[in-house]
């Protein structure tokens, strides 16, 4: 991405690694030609995009800077309610925990361009059938630590069968998740399975 002339963002954190991991992602884009962090929102310079750690703030807080300035919300899992409610008070941007470097710092560019970067809010709903959420609730919450053999036993199920209710929930959620940890988040992200 080429450098720009005139973005200039700033990255607001309490938390000092979510906040320098921030500037190091925004600023390692070469995409803008100030990045500043800070621990709060009094920093009164002018900026293109304002990049805020949602978990970290708050929605109270972030919904005060998004009525003030444009801004990408980072982090949390995507609630469809949630967003909207930040949408509705002016959020320009937003990327989840489970979003990659490059979807911040092409989120941050389109709204330091005046361009909304939001994910489909009215995205059809994902729904797992009984027998994924029953599997998918024993083996990534309820039994996490078990060998999936044992998963499956608890379950009255084939190790098999077991195999295919996640490859099919994998497929629904487009998810190349590699382990239990990554698509459970996956599904939290999502807001299918609360964990």
């Amino acid at each position: 991405m080429g450098r720009s002339d005139s973005g200039r963002v700033i990255a607001i954190s309490p938390q000092a690694l979510h906040r320098d991991a921030l500037v190091a992602t925004l600023t390692a884009s070469g995409a803008f030609s100030v990045v500043e962090g800070h621990c709060d929102a009094t920093a009164t310079a002018a900026y293109d995009v304002t990049v805020v750690d949602l978990p970290g703030l708050g929605m109270a807080a972030v919904r005060a800077i998004v009525q003030q300035r444009p801004t990408v919300a980072w982090g949390g899992y995507l609630h469809t309610g949630t967003v909207s409610e930040l949408v509705d008070a002016g959020l320009r941007g937003y990327v989840s925990v489970i979003g990659s470097q490059r979807d911040l710092v092409v989120a941050a560019i389109r709204v330091a361009s005046g361009e909304v970067s939001l994910p489909e809010l009215n995205a059809s709903v994902i729904r797992l059938t009984p027998a994924e959420q029953r599997v998918c609730q024993a083996y990534l919450f309820d039994l996490a630590d078990v060998p999936r053999a044992l998963v499956a036993t608890e379950l009255g199920i084939s190790e098999r069968t077991l195999k295919v209710h996640l490859s099919n929930v994998r497929a629904k959620v487009n998810s190349t998740a590699a382990n239990r940890v990554e698509l459970a988040r996956h599904l939290r992200a999502r807001g299918i399975l609360a964990g």
